[in-house]
């Protein structure tokens, strides 16, 4: 079997860390980051690096539901103590208590949450803003819930 060269594209969410990951990589996937972030990244990484945005979807068309999902996934995850995604919100200009509280203008900057158009949506603000690929993780409770996000995403994600 001949020998595969893969690119190295490290988790990048920090300036220092995207310009390391532009110097030594072929480019970067910072997760857990609104469009802003986005912008400065691909001004970082420069034109001809690799930028994946990792974000997390809760898909649901009940609107109530898919952001109570979001903000739960917020709070577990971002609000811990030390949180490198909240030192990242911080030097993006969010304030302390929005982050902690996981406030609605925290919840819909990081997450997509809805309807599959509604995702598509936030997809595609990262997408404009300069990233090449959107890696999708849902924040369904088990595989089979994962597989049925999916297969609801599947037909406005393939158009």
């Amino acid at each position: 079997m001949p020998e595969r060269s893969y690119p190295r594209i490290p988790a990048a969410n920090g300036p220092k860390m995207l310009a390391l990951a532009g110097e030594i990589a072929e480019g970067a996937m910072p997760i857990l980051v609104p469009q802003e972030f986005t912008a400065n990244a691909r001004e970082i990484l420069g034109p001809d690096k690799i930028l994946v945005i990792g974000l997390a979807a809760a898909v649901d068309e009940d609107p109530a539901r898919a952001r109570a999902a979001a903000r739960r996934f917020v709070s577990e995850t971002v609000t811990r103590p030390g949180s490198p995604y909240a030192l990242n919100l911080t030097r993006l200009g969010y304030a302390a208590e929005e982050i902690s509280a996981g406030s609605d203008k925290v919840v819909d900057a990081i997450v997509a949450w809805s309807s599959p158009e509604l995702i598509m949506a936030g997809i595609r603000k990262h997408l404009d803003a300069g990233a090449d690929h959107v890696r999708l993780s849902t924040m369904a409770p088990d595989f089979q819930a994962s597989l049925d996000a999916l297969e609801r995403l599947a037909p406005v994600l393939t158009r």
